[in-house]
């Protein structure tokens, strides 16, 4: 009988190897020490977890469909993608968005009396270094040196309009300090004509902006404008989207999609009712700030998502090889920018104000519209409880939209004047329910598999290194002292190194193991 005021022995230091450990228990003396030893081995053996997967592999995603884009759009992608060495999919995304930016003030899309803006949103989903950067940079030349032009041009304007509104001051304060009677004052007011209008802020571009910002732009700025950022995780992590704004940002951001006139009542600066504005957005952002949004009841729920195009291909990183060419000096390019030039250079139709947009309507013709009808019902079918597209209904339900403002984008970006764009043939229509689809399938991979945890993905970077090291013992000052980069200091390596132990990878060391010459109590044995 063992006795209950003896010690247990010292465990010598096996590094782990509880096989090992078994086979020297005759190096015990005692029949209580033999069974001490046996019952402290079998309980290490029983500790280790049962081994599962970090996360479900998210699906690799398809090929995107270039040769839909036309022969301009799609080659800009193509000469993106060759030498910047960036996904296809995200230099497709920022074509199509860019295109979109400079169309979306002149064309609305008609069907069966329908009118709808050719807006759209976009996210591109990549990790950091995949180039998005210079994607954004390439897509959106044309619109960055379009809004340099308007800011010199209302710098000079606004100091003419500074003159004629003290001009304008001063006339009017002596119409009013005359002593006549208020019907002689309302006359003379009325001789002396409206005051000066400013005139309209340059910004055609944003990237951060809090929702009443972007509406404030909207009302004294130009009346066609983009949110458009390749950090996009400022704008998800700014003051416009934190907790008490996000419900409101997200509503408003959905009806300037649906193309919605926008109420603005304030004590402050008082009320408007802005009529003929459009919005494109385009966020680039990395995978941990894909997964907030993507897991995001608020903007599942209120339907912002159902209003965004998603990609995330695979990455490139790894594989790029310098090409000593200058992108400025691609032809497909030279093209791209100088019809997306022409499109911006290319009057507004306006009403009453410089920046109240009268869009042109436009209809799809005969085939399309069948074509586009075909599309419309077999989503619709798919739809249903048990369709191939029931869970990301809120994106299916939009798919149709998607596919006739695609559709209208395509076409009038190759009409050969955007102002006498009247119709879309049944190419354009075919080639949008292509990459309609091919979102759709997107949606289908990102919404149903999600992505990942970004502390699983991290504990799955340090998996791969310790499989690549073949470690099957490793101390805690070794991850983060020798690891993978991303990994500095011991509060992270122990979190990942937890997440290992609960999947079943690692298991806790009691005695510890010696790393550069000294014992490290925290040590872990690997089973990879």
């Amino acid at each position: 009988m063992n006795n209950p005021n003896k010690k247990p022995p010292v465990l010598p230091n096996t590094g782990g190897n509880y096989k090992e450990a078994k086979h020297n228990l005759n190096n015990y003396t005692t029949s209580d020490e033999l069974h001490e030893r046996v019952g402290e081995s079998e309980k290490l053996e029983a500790g280790w977890r049962e081994q599962k997967p970090l996360y479900r592999p998210l699906p690799e995603s398809d090929p995107f469909p270039v040769e839909a884009l036309g022969d301009i759009s799609g080659g800009a992608v193509e000469a993106m993608s060759e030498i910047i060495k960036a996904p296809k999919a995200i230099c497709a995304n920022s074509i199509i968005a860019s295109t979109t930016l400079a169309l979306q003030g002149h064309v609305d899309v008609v069907i069966d009396g329908r009118i709808r803006p050719t807006s759209n949103f976009f996210i591109s989903i990549g990790e950091s270094g995949e180039r998005k950067s210079a994607v954004d940079w390439e897509a959106l030349k044309p619109h960055v040196d379009y809004q340099e032009e308007l800011r010199i041009k209302y710098k000079e304007e606004l100091k003419g309009y500074l003159r004629e509104a003290e001009a304008y001051r001063r006339a009017k304060d002596e119409v009013i300090r005359k002593p006549k009677g208020f019907d002689e004052k309302l006359r003379a007011l009325k001789k002396l004509g409206d005051e000066p209008v400013p005139p309209l802020l340059p910004f055609v571009i944003s990237e951060e902006p809090t929702y009443e910002g972007l509406v404030k732009s909207l009302e004294l700025g130009q009346a066609s404008q983009g949110l458009f950022s390749d950090e996009g995780g400022r704008f998800i992590g700014g003051h416009g989207m934190n907790s008490d704004n996000a419900l409101k940002t997200a509503s408003g951001l959905s009806g300037l999609w649906d193309g919605k006139s926008i109420s603005r009542v304030r004590a402050g600066d008082g009320s408007s009712l802005l009529v003929g504005r459009r919005l494109s957005l385009h966020l680039m952002v990395q995978p941990n700030i894909a997964q907030m949004m993507l897991s995001n009841n608020l903007l599942i729920e209120q339907g912002l998502l159902s209003r965004c195009l998603c990609v995330y291909p695979k990455s490139t990183v790894g594989t790029r090889r310098y090409k000593a060419v200058d992108l400025t000096e691609s032809q497909a390019m030279r093209t791209y920018r100088d019809k997306i030039s022409e499109i911006l250079h290319t009057p507004y139709n306006t009403g009453n104000a410089k920046n109240e947009l009268q869009p042109n309507r436009v209809e799809l013709d005969g085939d399309a519209k069948q074509i586009w009808k075909m599309f419309h019902n077999k989503v619709e079918d798919e739809l249903s409880e048990f369709g191939q597209l029931a869970s990301i209904r809120g994106l299916g339900n939009k798919a149709p939209e998607h596919a006739f403002r695609l559709g209208s984008v395509l076409a009038g970006f190759e009409a050969p004047e955007i102002s006498n764009f009247s119709e879309i043939s049944s190419g354009y229509i075919r080639n949008s329910t292509i990459l309609t689809q091919y979102y759709l399938n997107e949606g289908l991979r990102l919404f149903n598999s999600g992505i990942a945890d970004p502390l699983l993905q991290e504990a799955n970077k340090l998996l791969e290194w310790l499989r690549v090291k073949d470690k099957t013992i490793v101390t805690l000052p070794e991850i983060y002292q020798c690891g993978p980069n991303s990994i500095r200091d011991a509060k992270k390596a122990r979190q990942l190194i937890a997440i290992l132990v609960e999947h079943g990878y690692a298991l806790p060391l009691p005695g510890g193991a010696e790393f550069e010459g000294k014992m490290r109590k925290e040590a872990f044995e690997v089973r990879v």
